[in-house]
């Protein structure tokens, strides 16, 4: 079992250290890239972003977590390279960077074994807030959660989809609703998800050089 400290920067992203090895991994992707454990690879999992009404819809029994430390989030989401900068000590850090957006762009980054693309916040407004594209000859909702605005993405059998207030609608008369994916009566249906990162542009085509970029 490994124990994990944030040990730093590297590319203007936290870096973490596993105290057992003093080994260095990447946070986004599980891997040991500097110390004992190079090479090795841990599994990641999706981190979701939602509020505690969605997490309530996704499971009922789920705990909430309570912090009394104070934060002072008051930026917009997806908010641009015009308004967010970067500190100094991250700067300090970067790699050679992808200068095809701005540095500070947010957006939703997914990856499979064969694909990395970027999907751009403000792409994904400027075309509705929910689109279907194709990965890997897969089909996959990417989204604009109505309720929180934090983009989702999900693989889907259908070839459109439209924002109707709180809900996605699917052509096939499936409905996406607080991060979940329903049938036409309301049941829940299992949903598959790709590995996926809410993140800055920066901090996506560095660890995934000369990405993709949804148009």
């Amino acid at each position: 079992m490994l124990h994990f400290v944030n040990a730093g920067l590297y590319d203007a992203l936290f870096i973490m250290q596993d105290t057992e090895t003093k080994t260095l991994w990447k946070h986004i992707t599980g891997e040991a890239v500097y110390g004992e454990l190079a090479g090795q690879k841990l599994p990641i999992a999706n981190l979701l972003q939602m509020n505690v009404e969605q997490a309530l819809a996704m499971d009922p029994d789920m705990q909430i977590a309570i912090s009394d430390r104070p934060y002072g989030g008051n930026a917009p989401i997806g908010q641009n390279s015009g308004e967010a900068k970067l500190m100094d000590m991250f700067e300090q850090t970067l790699g050679a960077e992808d200068t095809r957006r701005p540095r500070m762009e947010m957006g939703l980054g997914i990856w499979t074994e064969k694909t990395r693309r970027f999907y751009p916040v403000n792409t994904l407004r400027e075309k509705g807030k929910a689109v279907v594209d194709e990965i890997d000859g897969k089909n996959i909702l990417v989204y604009l959660d109505p309720v929180t605005s934090t983009p989702g993405a999900i693989y889907v059998d259908v070839g459109n989809a439209k924002l109707d207030d709180k809900d996605i609608l699917l052509g096939n008369g499936q409905i996406v609703r607080s991060g979940l994916l329903l049938d036409k009566d309301n049941n829940q249906l299992k949903v598959e998800r790709p590995n996926r990162i809410f993140t800055r542009w920066y901090g996506y085509s560095l660890t995934f050089p000369d990405p993709e970029i949804y148009q």
